[in-house]
This record gives C-alpha cells, structure tokens and sequence, in this order.
C-alpha cells in the first residue's frame, strides 16, 4: 500500500496506509500526532476507499490544503503534499515498506530453511494453458494499482518463494511497489543482482549467491541465498524488475526463472498500457474541466504540463490585456422575458460571445450574470515567451464581440434585442490558478483588472473603450477616438479613454 511521510521535530517519520483510516491531530491517540497550536484534536484522516487513498477535513479549525489548495476530502495522486496547520506531509503511491539496493545490508532471511512447494510438481504443472490463462487475467485489468498486484500475485503462485517485490523505475530511481508480504519496516534487496538483470537485460538465477557472486564480498558476508530477477522488459529498455528470493540454497530452478521471465515480459507491456490508461483518463479529466474557461489550445497544454510536472506553476506577475463586456438594461430585458427565454438567450450569447474569445486565445476568466472578463496574454506556460500580442488580440475580440452581438440580435424578435459595452485595458497583474480542488479557477487580480470593469462602466452601448496603455500598443492598427481623461468609478486619479472605431484599412 501507499505511505505518507513528515518531519515532526525534525525527524522524518513514515506511515503505512492501510484499511484501517489513518487520524491525523493534535491529540494523542491519533496515529499521527501533530502537536501544534493551529492543529486541532482531530484535525484529518487518511482512508482507502477501494485502492485510492482520499483525504478528509475532520471540520478542523484551519483546515487541509492539498499541494497548497484548501479541501473538504479530496484523492490523493502520487507527490501529493498535504497542508495540516504547519506541516507538510508528503504521499507516495508506493509500498509502504523502504526497500534499500544494499549488498551489505541483505542479511540471511529470518526464516527456517525449507524447500519450496513448486519444486514438489512435476515440470509439466505449469504450461501454456497457464501461462495463456495468466495472460488472459493480466490483460483484462485496466487499473494501476490492481494489475501490479496481481502480477505479483500470479508470479508467486506458479513460483512460490518467501519474498516477492516490483518496482518501477521513477527518473534514475526504482520505486518499490509491491512487496510481499507486506510489513512497515525497511528491508534490503541485493544491489548486485538487481544492477545486473537491469544492465543485461536478462533474468538472473542464483541458487546460491555466496557462490555466483563471489566477486563481491559484500553479498558473500551477507549469506545471501537463492533468487531470481527479471527485468521488465519495453522496447529493450527496463522499466522496472521483478525479484524472488527464499532462504536456502537451489530453491529456484530453470523452469521457475523462464516462467518469471515470460511473466515479466508479458506484465512490462500491461504495466505500460495501465499506466498510459491512467495518464490520459488524467489528461484527459484536467482538459474537460480545464476547458470551462480556457481555449482548447491552451487547456490541452496546461494538462499536458500538468502531467509531466504533477503540478500547477505558482501564480505570476505579469503584463497582460484584460476585458470586460456587458449587456446594457439586462434587468429590463429579464422583467419582459420568461426565466426560461433569459436562460435561452444567455446561453446563446455567452456561448456566441466565449467562441470569439476563443478564436482569439483568451481566457474566460469568469461569467458574472450577463457579464464577461477576459483575459489575454495569460495564462503562458514557464517556458513559452513573452506574447506581446495580447493587446492587439484583445481589440480585435471586443471589435468582434459587437459585430457577434449584433448578428445575433439581427435574427432575434425585437423584443429581445439589447445592445453591450466593453472595456479593455493592458497593464500589470497577478494571475494564476486560485481557489479549492473543486473549484479552481484561472484569473487575474489588480488595479489593470479594476480599471478594464470601470472603462467598460463609462463605455457607450455598442462601442468598445480602451486605456491609455492599450491605445499605445494598437493606435497602428486601428482607429480610435480619443475621449479625454474621465473620472472612473473607484479611481482618485483621471484615466485616459479611446474608443476604438475600428481596424485601419
């Protein structure tokens, strides 16, 4: 199973997760005790729901963040860092055991020496029905977790040995798994033989290390005893090992290592499917909720960000063009209409209105009634470069957005038509992701952002008014009138407005 690890007076303890729920507080009897002011009694709880850890606010006081963000109960994802008043507990998607490469700590099992009970059938036992019927099992498991499982299950039922363990390469680290049976202390695995099924590419057989390592001293102290190590073999490359061992000498044969070696091959390609499986029902969950209010183009490189960084980038200070707009006498067009043709014709232009901004790489930063914000230039992932379009781009949605409006209006009743004002403006903000799991938006925040809602306000109906910032970066591409310096809503100071009358032809 999974663990959580956190430093508490500043040792680094670590927690097995198991069926039973893990309590988290300030009180004694919880399995973890956090003994800070802003930590409250019971504060959370860690519990398995299937084979996915969730964790829950238990109403604490100040309540659990996830990697930052404020949760009521929430899964947790391999890297998750939970927030509990000052500490940082961190969750892997592992075996709960340590498991340290470690010739000189791979002591003797502390076990009785006995044979094992696959020796005891005869060679044709195990055959192809078997293995096609292993196949057949393997195969038909989509989830993660429960196939790794099972691999391990189905390995050491046709080979039988004291210990089993996958793991996974992680970058330059391999990341133990599954390791049966199952316990919380650390244990220690031969680095040697585990280096060399890694680099040949082969299964290594040893019925007695003592003798077939005798290059290495350390494995001839330790006394290690019979194992077997296949690779789990993708395309020629490892991504991962499967290691059997037993105490005693001879207590794996031939027949035992080609089964494992056929399991391990056949486990390596399920492995890989699963975890694409996985990856891009990720993507593709973080794309649909991440496409309420981003364009396509942009939602699809934020997942793809996400899943190689297992994170969001932190919020940034930025230059970016931000947008108003607005149906002028909304409350007057409501008194005459059903709720049910408001909610029609609201639809309908937020969607009419969502496309063009869209088309021109915006950001729906949020609906607001009848109302919209934009955002443009924003978000930029940490490694693409500085848009300095987002002006220009943001002009040309507003200009859009009225000829849009109108369009729609022109096919409508007239007692349905109305008329929007829109405001622009480019400068400073701090944009980033804010708010819970479940409820995360993208947005920007500052006086840029102010200003654009008040030059929207002073706007006229179905004109489009800028500030003095975007009228520099657009006066060679469009026509603008320039209005004088108005008194906004809010502002102490006098803010210059244009209205843009059009593209320069």
């Amino acid at each position: 199973m999974a663990r959580v690890s956190v430093s508490i007076n500043g040792e680094q303890r670590t927690f097995a997760i198991h069926n039973r729920p893990i309590t988290i507080g300030r009180q004694l009897d919880n399995e973890i005790v956090l003994n800070h002011a802003i930590v409250s009694r019971k504060h959370a709880q860690i519990e398995l729901r299937g084979r996915q850890a969730w964790i829950i606010d238990l109403e604490s006081r100040n309540g659990v963040t996830v990697n930052r963000l404020r949760v009521k109960e929430e899964q947790l994802n391999d890297g998750d860092v939970i927030g509990v008043g000052p500490f940082e507990l961190q969750y892997e998607d592992r075996a709960a055991q340590s498991v340290v490469l470690d010739d000189s700590r791979y002591f003797p099992l502390a076990t009785e020496v006995r044979p094992v009970k696959g020796h005891e059938l005869p060679p044709e036992a195990v055959n192809l029905q078997e293995f096609y019927s292993i196949a057949m099992r393997l195969n038909q498991v989509v989830d993660f977790r429960e196939l790794l499982d099972l691999v391990m299950e189905e390995i050491m039922r046709v080979v039988p040995a004291q210990r089993g363990f996958l793991l996974l390469r992680k970058g330059e680290e391999l990341v133990p798994r599954v390791v049966l049976p199952a316990g919380t202390g650390d244990v220690a695995i031969s680095s040697t033989i585990v280096r060399k099924a890694l680099e040949g590419g082969e299964a290594v057989l040893t019925s007695d290390a003592r003798l077939d390592f005798a290059g290495s001293e350390s494995i001839i102290s330790a006394n290690i005893r019979s194992a077997i190590c296949a690779p789990l073999m993708l395309q020629h490359s490892a991504i991962g090992v499967i290691l059997l061992d037993s105490p005693g000498r001879e207590q794996f044969n031939m027949r035992d290592r080609d089964m494992v070696t056929a399991i391990a091959n056949l486990s390596a390609v399920a492995i890989e499917r699963a975890r694409l499986t996985e990856e891009l029902r990720q993507q593709g969950q973080l794309r649909q909720n991440l496409e309420r209010f981003l364009s396509p183009n942009v939602a699809q490189a934020l997942a793809r960000y996400v899943a190689q960084h297992g994170k969001l980038w932190e919020a940034q200070e930025q230059t970016v063009s931000v947008l108003f707009a607005d149906v002028k006498g909304f409350t007057s067009l409501s008194e005459r209409l059903s709720p049910r043709e408001v909610q029609d014709l609201l639809n309908e232009y937020l969607h009419e209105m969502t496309d063009v901004i869209f088309r021109y790489h915006g950001t729906v930063d949020k609906y607001i009634g009848d109302g919209i914000m934009a955002v443009f230039g924003a978000p930029r992932l940490p490694d693409e470069p500085v848009d300095d379009q987002h002006a220009m781009r943001a002009v040309a949605a507003a200009i859009e957005m009225q000829i849009a409006q109108k369009r729609l209006v022109d096919k409508w009743e007239p007692s349905k038509a109305f008329t929007i004002r829109i405001g622009v403006n480019t400068g400073t903000a701090y944009t980033g992701f804010f708010g819970t799991r479940h409820r995360l938006e993208y947005t920007a925040i500052g006086d840029t952002v102010n200003t654009a809602s008040r030059l929207e306000s002073a706007a006229e109906p179905g004109s489009v008014f800028i500030g003095e910032d975007t009228a520099q970066m657009v006066r060679s591409s469009f026509d603008l009138q320039e209005m004088g310096k108005l008194q906004l809503k809010g502002k102490q100071q006098l803010v210059s407005a244009f209205k843009v009358l059009g593209a320069k032809k």
